[in-house]
């Protein structure tokens, strides 16, 4: 690793499922400050299956544009920097390109272990393809309707009944997992269901190729690991970890999220095709993308004491961190994005509530059709009105499906990054998105990371935290403005609040909040100005004293922005109306959604 008191220009990567970013950072007038970048496509799959091709071809634009050799005629990283200001000193690279590991889980209690072992596993890289919980059959055979066979005589259908048992072992054989997560029983508990159970996975991963067969990860009561290991170490790699429902009322996730992590890197980012020479260039490991972000949300909560809330919507997944104090939580959803996987959201999420957040008219299938194109072209940006509708809708029900069990109570900052706020350049629409997906409440800033590269500038923190920490807080976040969202049971029309501004210069402005609104107040970045808020009965609003609001607050990209639609936001139940009035929120922060 390079000495960071020395390090000049560095190369930071972000491999995407999608498309490759590359940023070039250097000193400038005695502060590192983001210079240049390039985008490309990634290169991961057929027919370039290398991974350096598209980092290379994001190089070659930095080069074009700033007028500096990076790569030597053999295309290969001028490392470390020369007197000529040609190479760079350092080059740190973050990937989500690789697929995520797909997971089996086979436990005792769906409501217990099961459920705690899905909630650890949505945080990580990996998805859910398969669960079993024994309580779930009592025991029972199960009754199976069989469709008449003609050809053997049958006219009818008849029904037969089938072993639980033998349903998952064919249910876990159809999913063929990377790894299979065997929980169940609380620590010191009962052993012998999850004897059984041990045995089943074992039949399950013996059957397979033994090139095929799964890990298992054993995540149950830790009184059964020495007889689960006797019973599935003997055909398949087990690793054991504690237990993810330790007690009845008791979660631990973290153990079996690290071990997920670790696979994840294991079995899918070194196995990156053309990392090998990747590798050769970098000054620190390889990290997930989801892992850099986080660091950032985190620094940036430390830093200036606040609690941060940060969304990444890409097009292979969904990631929402939360730092409050030295409590850092993460909510990664690797099925839900709005590239590749867009396919799993409409599973997840349903057409219909990808329509409601629709302006315009179309029908089911119209609107599926639209949404599907997408997931097979990601990297093309809108070209007509209704495909940046699409785009946009879903990603709100991406980034509302992966916020679902994040707690958004007393936030002072979102931070926005990820391919659905760089392809954009309606900055109204894009805080529309947040504020329609997240629903936040109470007085908070937001910002946008404009060049896609913010998760990656966390990564430059594993070779030089200096250069992280001036980059993330002077270049990787464009300030929108900040939000003043009450709470109020209002109805439509009625005053929700009496809103006082005084700039830093001008009169002072005096506003009448309806109930359904939104309102953009002109503050420039840079400006701050005092507000003073009196929400009206029966309306909320954090921190107010005897019933005022006051506070200075700073102007953004788009100003002040007062959201007095309420929480959770109410759509209307006739689609026309619907239509009607989220078209009118587009208006209101600003107009249409940009494509073409």
């Amino acid at each position: 690793m390079p000495d960071s008191s020395k390090t000049g220009a560095l190369l930071v990567a972000d491999i995407g499922s999608v498309t490759t970013k590359v940023g070039l950072v250097d000193s400038v007038n005695g502060e590192f400050r983001y210079v240049s970048a390039g985008i490309a496509a990634t290169t991961a799959a057929p027919p370039e299956m290398d991974i350096l091709t598209g980092v290379r071809d994001a190089i070659r634009q930095i080069e074009a544009r700033t007028e500096r050799q990076l790569l030597t005629d053999d295309q290969q990283l001028i490392v470390p920097e020369r007197s000529s200001a040609q190479g760079v000193d350092a080059f740190v690279a973050i990937t989500s390109a690789p697929q995520p590991l797909r997971v089996a889980i086979v436990g005792l209690s769906r409501e217990l272990s099961v459920t705690s072992a899905v909630r650890a596993i949505n945080r990580t890289h990996a998805i859910v393809e398969a669960t079993f919980a024994l309580d779930e059959t009592g025991g029972r055979w199960i009754p199976l309707t069989v469709p008449p066979n003609p050809d053997g005589g049958q006219t009818a259908a008849t029904t037969v009944l089938q072993d639980p048992l033998v349903l998952a072992a064919e249910a876990l054989a159809r999913a063929r997992p990377d790894v299979i997560v065997l929980v169940g029983g609380i620590d010191g508990g009962a052993t012998t269901a999850l004897y059984d159970l041990a045995n089943l996975v074992a039949v399950i991963v013996g059957s397979r190729e033994e090139s095929a067969r799964p890990i298992v990860i054993f995540a149950g009561n830790s009184a059964a690991r020495a007889q689960i290991a006797n019973r599935i170490a003997q055909v398949t790699p087990l690793r054991s970890v504690d237990n993810v429902r330790p007690t009845v009322e008791q979660e631990n996730l973290a153990p079996l999220q690290r071990e997920l992590e670790a696979l994840y890197d294991e079995k899918k980012v070194k196995w990156l095709p053309g990392l090998n020479g990747l590798t050769n260039w970098t000054s620190a490991p390889i990290i997930p993308s989801s892992l850099a972000f986080q660091n950032v949300v985190r620094y940036l909560a430390r830093r200036f004491g606040l609690s941060v809330l940060g969304a990444d919507i890409g097009g292979g997944a969904t990631t929402v961190v939360t730092a409050r104090g030295d409590t850092t939580t993460r909510a990664m959803h690797a099925s839900l994005g709005i590239g590749h996987h867009l396919r799993n959201l409409i599973d997840q999420a349903g057409v219909k509530q990808l329509m409601d957040w629709l302006p315009i008219e179309l029908s089911p299938d119209e609107a599926q059709t639209g949404w599907l194109n997408q997931s097979l072209r990601p990297r093309a940006l809108p070209t007509t009105r209704q495909d940046a509708y699409l785009a946009q809708a879903a990603a709100r029900v991406a980034l509302a499906t992966a916020a679902r069990d994040v707690s958004v109570e007393g936030l002072d900052l979102i931070v926005l990054t990820g391919g659905a706020f760089t392809s954009n350049s309606n900055l109204g629409a894009l805080a529309l998105l947040a504020l329609d997906a997240l629903q936040p409440r109470g007085v908070f800033s937001l910002a946008l990371d404009p060049f896609g590269l913010a998760p990656a500038f966390g990564g430059i923190a594993y070779v030089n935290p200096e250069a992280a920490a001036s980059v993330i807080e002077r270049d990787g976040f464009t300030t929108l403005g900040t939000v003043i969202a009450p709470l109020s049971n209002n109805r439509e029309g009625q005053i929700d609040a009496r809103v006082q501004i005084t700039p830093p210069s001008g009169g002072v402005i005096n506003l009448e909040v309806q109930h359904g609104s939104l309102e953009l107040v002109p503050l420039l970045p840079g400006q701050k100005a005092m507000i003073e808020v009196r929400p009206t009965g029966g309306v909320e609003l954090p921190h107010a004293k005897r019933g005022i609001f006051k506070a200075e607050v700073a102007g953004g990209a788009l100003g002040l922005i007062i959201d007095a639609r309420g929480r959770p936001i109410g759509l209307p139940s006739d689609p026309e109306k619907r239509r009607t009035k989220v078209q009118e929120w587009f208006w209101d922060v600003g107009g249409e959604v940009a494509y073409g």
